[in-house]
């Protein structure tokens, strides 16, 4: 019996024991390299691999000269739903179309490209997700203007893929900086967000207007559309949490660049 033991291993059953140790060798050692990565994301602030969806709400100021536009009094940011990218797009390729260009946003751009085919599809697809969260809840409808962005690690320490949700309206109290200087949030670092939501009001008006002429023309509006406008029913009520003026000192030098101060 031993010597039949003995034999197997020295033959066939040898080369298996060390396949099975070297296997299983490789993938303790992948792991441990996909948990060092995972860390250093966690370090750098990096959470590209999770989707947030943020509920913005604004309350309106007082117009910033007198007989002039509202202004954006209070901006309230409400997380209502967040998943795994791989969930969110179960698409292999469009995953890693998004993430690419996730990871191609800079301080001037948050905002995230949706151009093209590839495009069309992701907005499809965050639309469905969106729409899946936030659910059909007893509330009065809205349009809301839906986005994707990513602030940078200059603009924030904590980096997911963000799906932006505003009223039409409320997008509006965004179009200008002197509308938006004097914006009190509730956590200071809500500032790179601001600054978001005016790229996104700019886009906005713009696209809008590029889709009215087109369809007026009689000419298709493939493709133009890098956001959607939803009709949903959000919860806008909100508990008195404590505000502040952005301390708008903490991102001169991007306010330099984008030539508002």
């Amino acid at each position: 019996m031993l010597d039949k033991l003995l034999g197997e291993l020295s033959g066939r059953g040898l080369g298996v024991v060390i396949g099975l140790l070297a296997g299983g060798l490789i993938t303790w050692l992948v792991g441990r390299w996909r948990r060092h990565r995972q860390r250093q994301s966690i370090l750098r602030g990096d959470a590209r691999d999770t989707v947030v969806i943020h509920h913005h709400l604004v309350e309106p100021g007082p117009p910033a000269r007198p007989g002039g536009p509202a202004t954006a009094g209070v901006l309230r940011v409400r997380t209502v739903g967040q998943s795994e990218l791989c969930r969110v797009v179960p698409n292999g390729h469009l995953e890693n179309v998004f993430l690419h260009r996730a990871f191609a946003v800079t301080t001037h751009d948050t905002l995230i490209s949706m151009a093209g085919a590839e495009g069309s599809f992701l907005l499809e697809t965050l639309t469905n997700f969106a729409c899946d969260r936030v659910g059909s809840p007893p509330f009065d409808h809205d349009l809301y203007v839906m986005a994707p962005c990513c602030e940078p690690a200059e603009l924030s320490e904590h980096q997911p893929i963000v799906i932006l949700l505003i009223a039409v309206r409320d997008l509006a109290l965004f179009e200008s900086w002197p509308g938006c200087r004097g914006v009190r949030v509730e956590h200071g670092s809500d500032g790179c967000r601001v600054l978001t939501l005016m790229e996104l009001a700019k886009r906005f008006r713009v696209e809008q207007a590029e889709i009215a002429r087109r369809r007026t023309a009689g000419e298709r509006t493939r493709h133009v559309e890098t956001m959607y406008v939803l009709d949903l029913a959000l919860d806008k009520r909100t508990a008195p949490v404590a505000v502040k003026p952005v301390p708008w000192g903490r991102f001169e030098h991007t306010l330099r660049t984008l030539n508002l101060e």
